[in-house]
């Protein structure tokens, strides 16, 4: 009977089938897939970006990032002068009134000095200013003088006892610009007290017409 089946055409299908029955005689144990697993955010890990992943990303490698920098408490902070920044003055004539402006350049010394910091040193390098305005570019200061602008003149006694015209041609101190004949003393008593520091006139004329007065 085998020798038969052997010599059949459908041996082949014949011995599938055969085979496939004896296995269906063992039992066969499956493993049943695992379940995934969920992983916390906290807990996975991330390695760190290489630096040719961080520059194709647009990130500067770690090497090139600047390292931070830590400012002490306390540090100025604000607006320092500059080369070239500029110092406009305001001079105040108190006998008069009037003042008179003018724009230069600020010291070399006042260079690179915040505001706080310049309001300090200023008085040593222009005696007498107080800063009122203040930028990187131009610094403003205000002084004040005790005596008049170049529109007026001043009689006053000198050395010698007589009467001399001062006038204020550099904008910031007094000369004499005519020297009297006329003695101190030759003045009426209540003017003496004053033309000992100094009688102001407002006009020339005004000046000449007192001298006569004095010298008639």
């Amino acid at each position: 009977m085998f020798a038969e089946i052997w010599r059949s055409p459908y041996r082949f299908l014949i011995a599938a089938a055969v085979l496939a029955a004896m296995l269906c005689l063992f039992p066969v144990e499956v493993d049943a897939p695992e379940e995934p697993q969920t992983m916390l955010a906290s807990e996975a890990t991330v390695p760190p970006p290489s630096a040719a992943q961080e520059e194709v990303q647009g990130f500067p490698a770690a090497q090139d990032r600047p390292a931070a920098q830590d400012r002490p408490a306390g540090a100025d902070l604000s607006e320092r002068t500059s080369a070239g920044c500029y110092l406009h003055r305001t001079l105040y004539y108190a006998p008069c009134g009037h003042s008179v402006q003018r724009r230069e350049e600020l010291p070399a010394q006042l260079t690179g000095m915040s505001r706080a910091l310049l309001e300090k040193e200023i008085g040593s390098v222009i005696p007498g200013a107080a800063v009122t305005g203040f930028s990187a570019s131009e610094v403003d200061i205000a002084l004040s003088t005790d005596i008049p602008c170049p529109l007026h003149w001043v009689l006053r006694g000198g050395e010698d006892g007589k009467l001399a015209v001062f006038q204020n041609r550099s904008g910031e101190a007094l000369e004499v610009v005519r020297v009297t004949d006329v003695p101190l003393d030759k003045a009426p008593q209540d003017d003496q007290a004053q033309l000992r520091t100094g009688r102001i006139f407002d006009d020339v004329q005004a000046l000449e017409g007192y001298l006569e007065s004095l010298s008639s």
